[in-house]
């Protein structure tokens, strides 16, 4: 399953669904946002283990995955929401911990949940994923705004 991540106004959530897709798309297209996207791909449970082992508890399933449920085209696409709040809650997590905190582990995640051997450069993909989403945490944070997951696949 393929996640990403957005920022959006409280009163933007309302929309649903299709409202957070359409503005995955146009961030995925180069329109320009000061807050922008994180797309973890298949890497969300990935992230998770990463956040559990540094302590962030339920925190890291939010971070990944989201919270509540926004919307389901019931053919393979949902949307998840953190509120205000909980956007809140993850970004505290974050500057609490630093970020050096949570990508110090990649290296036992990836040999624990990877099949085969760790790609070359998969660590340093990962580690750059971490501070995307950190960033997108920070950003939304500071603006109260709500976080959208798009779940496709």
């Amino acid at each position: 399953m393929n996640v990403s991540l957005l920022p959006l106004p409280t009163a933007e959530t309302g929309a649903g669904l299709d409202r957070a897709v359409a503005r995955l798309r146009e961030l995925e297209s180069g329109v320009a946002s000061p807050h922008g996207y994180c797309d973890l791909g298949e890497d969300a449970g990935v992230v998770e283990e990463l956040l559990l082992r540094a302590g962030a508890g339920e925190l890291a399933s939010l971070a990944a995955f989201g919270g509540a449920l926004l919307g389901d085209d019931g053919a393979g696409t949902a949307c998840t929401l953190l509120s205000v709040d909980e956007v809140a809650r993850v970004d505290g997590f974050f500057t609490a911990v630093g970020i050096d905190h949570v990508t110090d582990r990649i290296a036992d995640v990836l040999t624990a949940t990877v099949r085969g051997g760790v790609p070359s450069g998969y660590a340093d993909d990962v580690a750059e994923m971490v501070g995307e989403l950190r960033g997108l945490f920070e950003s939304a944070g500071r603006d109260g705004l709500c976080v959208v997951y798009v779940h496709e696949g």
